[in-house]
Parts: structure tokens; C-alpha cells; sequence
């Protein structure tokens, strides 16, 4: 054979027949692509799209070949997305790639979607190629992590739990497809919501405290439902702090045994008290109380028994006083009550319904206790220390006449 006619030795073709060389059809490479692939021709006009595209846009492959590429876009983006189309074909551009384009479907719903495109030159001259793939899961995803995350630092910031509960409401209205939703609480309380709570068909509890209510427009997919999942846990999480919060403050100014006000609360109301009194000239009187025979019950039956009583002991001077006063364990079987606007006549009766709470036995250890206490009052407008100290020293006085006695400081 003639090398001239069939090539070189090597095999290879001449140059002027290798020029010549069909470029491989574009309908033979777009079909084996993963991504929804659109060719578009230089008047705009779509020449070819794979399976991908077809169940992408929802168009079946003859209803799209020859109708303008811009029914595949949204709306809002055609114009631009033409005047990008048109630069391609007018210009040499290198392969672009896009986060975010807008597309369209048959059925008017839009998507955002990931998309390549580039002007592939074949023998029936340039083409605009478009490979792209429907990402708005993953958006819708993306932006359902960041409402969670927002919540979540709000809840770490110790954000109130009106606030946390109005954002988590929000978040999930913007990112679900809701017609209303609401937090509400054990106790029956609705810190927020939207739409109309009692159509709401999604209940997710939130721990033991209450419940995120939703009412979808949709069933909800297993994210969708994560994510109301993932707000109730947050708010859960959020409640949780602030009970424990709340128990740490409340700890903080509370005896641990009778559940009463220790002494920094104490002087924190008598302050409070007494420059209220000193404003509007009234009298705050303070009461200091000690048991006279607790000594022998904690010695005779043990303390756990001494701890009975003396937590039901706590618990009838807080039967016997006003609804205003403060009763607080000044430490022992010493109690402490201070009384706002109050004469010295109402204090000897608060005295005395005192001393008849305490006359009843108490039951604890299979055995009955009777008690004893001396009171001690003095009555001011100013100098909590003062008071105090006044009260204290009525108070042994009345030890002094034998207990059970009532001792008025003048």
C-alpha cells in the first residue's frame, strides 16, 4: 500500500485529513453526563438536552428542542441570564461555573441550582453547553442548619424565653412551608406564635416543659421534621438552663433545709423595707425567734429528727405571718420575720398567732415534740443592723423570763 494514500508507517493520518475530522456529535457526550445538560444555539434556542434536563424541568425532549432557553429561567433572571448568553457567543470566555442560578420548571416552580457553561465549537459552529444540577435540598438545608445554629447561640447568650421561642417560630416559618406554629408551655402559656394554634398537627415535646406545635402546608419530610425536632431540643436545652440557673440563684439566697430566706436575702428585704418606711413614714418591725428546747430533741432523737422538726417548724411561721413578710433561718433555731408597715400592736399580734402555731406538737421520730420559742421585737424605720440587733436583745430577755415569752423592744 501507498503510505500517501493510507498514512505513515506509524499509523498516524495526515495533518490535512486529521483536520478534517468530524468533532464528536454533542448528543452522543450529553447523555452519558450525571448533571441535567441544555445546549443552546447562538439565536437562543435550545438544540439539545439529555434525560437529566428532562426530568429536571419536568418537559419531555421534543416539547424543548427549538423553543427559547429562557423558559428554563426564572423570571427575574432572564434578562440577565440573556445578556450573559449573549456575551459568550459575542466574545471568547473560558468555562464558567456558578453557586447560584434560578431555574424554572414546567409547572412554574423555581429552584436554585449549580450550573457550568461554556461555547463548545462542533461542525454546525458554536454552542452554549449548560451542565447544572438542582441543589435547593441542599440549600433549603444549609439555611435550616443556620436558623438552628442562630437559635442556639441565642440560647447560649442567655437570651429571655420569649425571644428564643419568637426566633425559633420564625426560623421555622421561613423555613418550612407552614401555615402557622407556636411554643407553648406546660402551664397552658404561649410566649410565641403564628397562624391559628389550634389547627397545628406536628407536635414535637419540648422535654417535659411543653411542646412546638406546626401546622404545614405539606406533609413534612424527615429534614423538615428535623428541623422542628432540632428546635424543640434547643429550646428544651435553653429551658433547662434557665430552671437551673433559676435553682442556683434561688439556692444562692435560700436556706438548703426549710426552704426559707437566708441571711443575705434577709438584709437584702429589711434594707428594702426600711427605705421604703423612711420614705412614706411607716414602721418595719423585725421578730427574731429561737426555739428554747430544740437543743434536747437533736439531742435525744438525733439530727435528721432535729432537721424534721424544724422544717415543720418553718412552715407554720410561714402559715402564721402576712402574705408580705419575709421569714427567714438566721442560722440554728434561730428565724428571723420582718413585717412592712406594721405598729406595735399589729406586731404583738403576728407575735402571738406565732406563738399559738407553735403550741401544736409536732409529729416526727414516732414521737410527739412540744415546742417552745422566745420573740424578741423592735420596730423602726432605719439602721437594719440596728433592728436586728435590738430584736436580739428583746429576744433574751424574753430567754431570760423563762421562754415562750414575747419581749418588745422601746
Amino acid at each position: 500500500m501507498d503510505a500517501k494514500e493510507h498514512g505513515d508507517r506509524s499509523g498516524r493520518r495526515p495533518d490535512h485529513e486529521r483536520r478534517s475530522a468530524p468533532l464528536p456529535s454533542p448528543d452522543v457526550l450529553i447523555e452519558g453526563l450525571p448533571d441535567a445538560v441544555v445546549v443552546t444555539g447562538p439565536n437562543g434556542r435550545i438544540r439539545l438536552v439529555n434525560a437529566v434536563a428532562e426530568e429536571l424541568f419536568g418537559y419531555r425532549r421534543d416539547e424543548l428542542i427549538g423553543e427559547p432557553v429562557q423558559i428554563l429561567w426564572a423570571e427575574r433572571a432572564r434578562e440577565r441570564y440573556t445578556r450573559n448568553m449573549q456575551l459568550y457567543f459575542d466574545t471568547e470566555h473560558p468555562v464558567r461555573f456558578s453557586t447560584e442560578v434560578w431555574g424554572r420548571r414546567r409547572d412554574g416552580s423555581e429552584f436554585v441550582g449549580e450550573m457550568s457553561w461554556g461555547i463548545v465549537q462542533t461542525n454546525n459552529g458554536p454552542l452554549l453547553l449548560a451542565v447544572g444540577r438542582d441543589v435547593s435540598r441542599h440549600h433549603a438545608a444549609e439555611a435550616r442548619s443556620r436558623g438552628v445554629a442562630s437559635v442556639a447561640e441565642r440560647a447560649l447568650a442567655a437570651a429571655g424565653l420569649a425571644e428564643l421561642a419568637e426566633e425559633a417560630v420564625d426560623v421555622m416559618r421561613a423555613a418550612l412551608p407552614l401555615t402557622g406554629a407556636a411554643v407553648v408551655l406546660r402551664d397552658g402559656s404561649i410566649p410565641a406564635s403564628v397562624g391559628a394554634v389550634r389547627t397545628m398537627s406536628v407536635r414535637v415535646p419540648i422535654g417535659a416543659a411543653g411542646e412546638v406545635l406546626v401546622a404545614p402546608a405539606r406533609d413534612l419530610d424527615e429534614d423538615e421534621l428535623d428541623l422542628v425536632s432540632a428546635m424543640a431540643g434547643v429550646l428544651a436545652t435553653a429551658l433547662a438552663r434557665m430552671h437551673s440557673d433559676e435553682r442556683m440563684r434561688h439556692e444562692a439566697v435560700h436556706d438548703a433545709l426549710t426552704g426559707l430566706a437566708n441571711r443575705t436575702l434577709l438584709h437584702d428585704r429589711l434594707e428594702h423595707a426600711l427605705a421604703r418606711s423612711n420614705r412614706e413614714a411607716l414602721q418595719t418591725a423585725v421578730l427574731f425567734i429561737d426555739l428554747d428546747n430544740f437543743k434536747q430533741i437533736n439531742d435525744t432523737y438525733g439530727h435528721a429528727i432535729g432537721d424534721i422538726v424544724l422544717v415543720e417548724f418553718a412552715n407554720r411561721l410561714r402559715a402564721a405571718v402576712r402574705p408580705g413578710d419575709t421569714v427567714a433561718r438566721f442560722g440554728g433555731d434561730e428565724f428571723v420575720i420582718i413585717c412592712e408597715d406594721i405598729d406595735e400592736g399589729a406586731a404583738l399580734a403576728v407575735a402571738k398567732r406565732l406563738e399559738e402555731s407553735i403550741q401544736h406538737p409536732i409529729q416526727g421520730g414516732g414521737a410527739e415534740h412540744r415546742l417552745s420559742a422566745s420573740i424578741g421585737i423592735s420596730l423602726g424605720d432605719s439602721d437594719a443592723e440596728g433592728l436586728i440587733g435590738k430584736a436580739d436583745t428583746a429576744l433574751y430577755r424574753a430567754k431570760a423570763a423563762g421562754g415562750g415569752h414575747v419581749e418588745l423592744h422601746r
